[in-house]
């Protein structure tokens, strides 16, 4: 006679791994994560960059809790294994955009209660809307493969002839901008890509596909050269423009590339719980500090790459609030069928709005989708809007690289990320990068770039 044990009484010892820890604790990195991001901001960022726009008021208690509630039951709903490109993409838009579009806009305060609410509602809807349509299977999008030789050949001259474009754009212009120098030299270069719009493509394709792809390529294949290649080919592009994240992006793309190379299902709350500890390091230690290398450290990480996006959906609600919308008239192609309100660029007009324009030099406050495109289109309703299309745009690159290790799609597309968080959705798409490597996937030859598919991961969808 056989008899039936149950297997959590049969006194067998269990192991307990990491993996299982950090996915159940994804709503505790979550918390953590909002409450370091809320304790740097009342303790340095709004102390010191008050006078951008940062500026503290004691939040209504009901809707900073609520925002507390309202990212811990997002992330219930969000993908907590990586096994698709864009569900990297997906947590980058989560700590980058949405978490500070959820509290920075009750510590400003520029609106009422009730429409501060209805801004959080909106962006966890957006972002709801994307981590659904991970439910959505892929289809098996038909490859083109190119040989090897004409793949190289032809990137090998496209590089070259981008190289030299942009060589003889800027060669009056070339220069290693320190933090200093920084702003100058990007008023220097918006002069010289606005008289050619070309410019910026050229500048793009070579910043958010061509050199990401060498830095990628070079990890996959363990070749140095190529890697060296690719951080050559972003100073080269930075000393044009002066943009910070093009010089970062190699020391990016490799920490994206080996964090997920050896991922076992815990990425994503290790990316909160890193940046947590991030916020609460660097804050403590810059509180006091004197202009230098960590306050420069501490002004680029905890102000511009966090605070400032959702400083920008506040501001954006409140001027769209008393101003037309646009029905995406701002954006190219769309305004043939409805006419832009306004007679200067998007980020222009609002900069025009928000800072001292005594000086004569207007800033260009660009922001996330969410807000230029979603708010400045539509009003509040047009964020989950865009969360939708930002969704559809997820599930094309997604069919387009199910048969590449995540590791490398997701960390060749690091300055395509970039740019999604601080631009349009439908500029992000055509000039930064997206379409064009969704094409480079599809025609891209079958031995490149095949380190561990992802169709051949046990568990995949």
């Amino acid at each position: 006679m056989h008899v039936l044990v149950n297997p959590y009484l049969s006194g067998r010892p269990k192991t307990i791994v990491l993996r299982a820890v950090l996915r159940f604790s994804m709503p505790l990195a979550i918390l953590l994560y909002c409450a370091s991001f809320n304790w740097s901001y009342v303790r340095w960022v709004s102390p010191t960059w008050g006078y951008m726009g940062l500026t503290y008021h004691t939040p209504n208690p009901a809707l900073l809790v609520f925002g507390y509630i309202l990212a811990a039951v997002l992330c219930a709903f969000s993908p907590l294994t990586i096994r698709r490109t864009s569900q990297v993409i997906y947590w980058i838009l989560y700590f980058n955009i949405y978490i500070p579009g959820l509290f920075v806009p009750l510590f400003v305060q520029l609106d009422s209660s009730l429409t501060l609410l209805l801004l959080q509602l909106n962006m966890t809807g957006g972002m709801l809307l994307i981590a659904l349509s991970y439910r959505v299977k892929r289809l098996r999008f038909r490859r083109y493969a190119v040989s090897q030789g004409l793949f190289w050949t032809t990137f090998c001259l496209l590089f070259a002839l981008c190289n030299g474009i942009l060589f003889v754009a800027f060669r009056h212009n070339l220069h290693f901008a320190s933090l200093n120098e920084i702003y100058e030299s990007r008023f220097q270069a918006s002069a010289i890509l606005q008289g050619s719009v070309a410019l910026t493509y050229v500048s793009s394709a070579l910043s958010n596909v061509m050199n990401p792809l060498l830095i990628a390529y070079g990890l996959s294949v363990d070749r140095p050269k190529l890697v060296v290649l690719g951080f050559l080919g972003q100073v080269f592009v930075y000393a044009t423009a002066a943009m910070k994240s093009v010089l970062l992006s190699p020391l990016l793309i490799i920490a994206f590339y080996y964090s997920l190379k050896q991922d076992r299902g815990g990425w994503a709350p290790k990316m909160g719980l890193l940046c947590a500890g991030t916020f609460v390091v660097l804050t403590a230690l810059v509180i006091g500090a004197r202009p230098g290398f960590l306050f420069n450290l501490a002004s680029s990480t905890l102000m511009r790459s966090f605070a400032l996006p959702g400083l920008s959906i506040a501001q954006y609600q409140y001027f769209f609030e008393h101003f037309p919308h646009t029905h995406l008239g701002h954006v190219h192609g769309v305004n043939l069928l409805f006419r832009n309100p306004y007679q200067m660029p998007l980020g222009l007009e609002i900069g025009n709005f928000y800072t001292d324009v005594g000086s004569g030099h207007i800033q260009d406050a660009n922001a996330n989708f969410f807000a230029f495109d979603g708010i400045a289109g539509f009003g509040l309703p047009g964020i989950p809007m865009m969360g939708l299309v930002c969704a559809a745009m997820f599930w094309v690159l997604d069919c387009c690289t199910r048969r590449y290790s995540i590791a490398i799609s997701a960390s060749a597309l690091t300055m395509c990320t970039v740019s999604l968080a601080n631009v349009s959705l439908f500029s992000a798409f055509l000039g930064g990068g997206f379409m064009l490597w969704m094409l480079v996937f599809l025609f891209m030859p079958q031995p490149l770039f095949r380190e561990a598919s992802v169709d051949e991961r046990p568990g995949q969808l």
